[in-house]
């Protein structure tokens, strides 16, 4: 049996004594960064729970050419002013507030001339979420040299735009109708997590049907490396990337930000060299805590490859989305906000460095009240 070990990455990254401005670097960064989005539809998969076709959104930054004439600044938000009137929770001045968040990406870029092919990474969000709201971690990805490809998933993201440009929200109905029933009474928690999983793999399989229409583009037809593919995810999106590792060998790395994975994974484990990312807890006093915690570390014992865990302390689930830092009320919420995007962006990039581009990972053993890393 592997015995994990507590590690802590030396070259961690702080928070800044004062909150950085859009686009600052957090490490020497190379590419100005370009943007394409896409609106695909799997006409050969249906969906089993809801019915029609799986539809997916996605947006892809990539490593970019040097500024041209035709190029324009992309908005924060996803297609936003196509959909916000649609959706129930969204207000004139909510769409007012994201069109203000600046962004240091282009459409209209051509791609960057000097390297022949770059390496991907593909992510998705967590339930009811949008890609737009990880696209500090997907800009600075960009700007280390990957192309970075954000998928929103029919049903169980914010909203996602049909080829006809109408607008499908969110319909959580299936993990609704799973939260009604009773554990241990009417479903065991291992039967809970099984049901849960046939999601979990639809999601899987829309980040593999993405790969597929990605390599098909011909903006980006032969400047993928499809040797050095990674998978990102937050939360159900987390599950989803190392389900979707578990059904294609093409994805090499995975990092999942604060997700339990499919049953199926906690089973068997997975190939893919893996990273957890996720928030502190009181897991050696507080029971539930406790059993996550296991849980975790029995998934990274049964995996083939190298796998790590992160535990960052001052966060929540929620905390590692860049919203927080772009709509915070006051410096010392965006202070916060960028401690974490900063810490985490760190130590996937590392990750991904080490997985997708062979570069060293270099760690230290330590354990400290702010951050706890197990190697196993």
């Amino acid at each position: 049996m592997k015995i994990p070990v507590v590690l802590l990455i030396t070259f961690f990254l702080t928070s800044c004594s004062s909150s950085p401005k859009r686009g600052e670097k957090i490490k020497e960064l190379t590419y100005p960064l370009g943007v394409k989005q896409y609106v695909w539809e799997d006409a050969a998969r249906p969906d089993a729970y809801y019915g029609g076709n799986r539809l997916i959104n996605t947006q892809v930054w990539y490593p970019g050419a040097k500024k041209s004439r035709e190029e324009s600044p992309a908005p924060y938000y996803f297609r936003i002013e196509e959909a916000y009137e649609k959706l129930d929770n969204w207000t004139e001045e909510d769409y007012q507030l994201v069109r203000a968040v600046p962004t240091i990406s282009s459409f209209h870029k051509k791609m960057d001339g000097a390297s022949a092919q770059f390496p991907l990474i593909i992510f998705s969000p967590s339930l009811g979420g949008n890609l737009s709201q990880y696209t500090y971690y997907a800009e600075h990805l960009a700007q280390q040299g990957y192309i970075v490809m954000g998928v929103n998933h029919l049903y169980e993201s914010e909203y996602v735009l049909d080829l006809k440009g109408n607008t499908r929200p969110v319909n959580i109905t299936f993990h609704d109708s799973l939260k009604t029933l009773k554990i241990p009474e009417q479903i065991t928690a291992d039967q809970y997590r099984a049901v849960k999983g046939l999601r979990q793999k639809v999601l899987g399989e829309d980040l593999i049907f993405a790969l597929d229409q990605i390599l098909r583009e011909p903006f980006f037809k032969d400047r993928i490396d499809v040797s050095r593919v990674g998978a990102l995810g937050h939360s159900i999106g987390g599950a989803a990337a190392v389900y979707a590792s578990m059904l294609d060998d093409r994805i090499k790395a995975v990092v999942n930000i604060d997700g339990t994975p499919p049953s199926v994974a906690l089973e068997k484990g997975i190939s893919a060299p893996f990273l957890f990312i996720e928030d502190l807890t009181d897991y050696e006093n507080h029971p539930g805590y406790a059993k996550l915690h296991t849980r975790r570390n029995d998934f990274c014992e049964k995996n083939i490859s190298d796998s790590w865990r992160v535990l960052l302390a001052g966060t929540s689930h929620n905390s590692f989305l860049d919203i927080n830092y772009f709509l915070a009320n006051d410096d010392k919420g965006k202070l916060q906000a960028q401690k974490v995007l900063d810490q985490t962006f760190g130590y996937m990039e590392s990750f991904f460095s080490a997985y997708l581009n062979a570069r060293s990972l270099d760690l230290t053993s330590v354990k400290t009240d702010s951050v706890e890393i197990f190697r196993f």
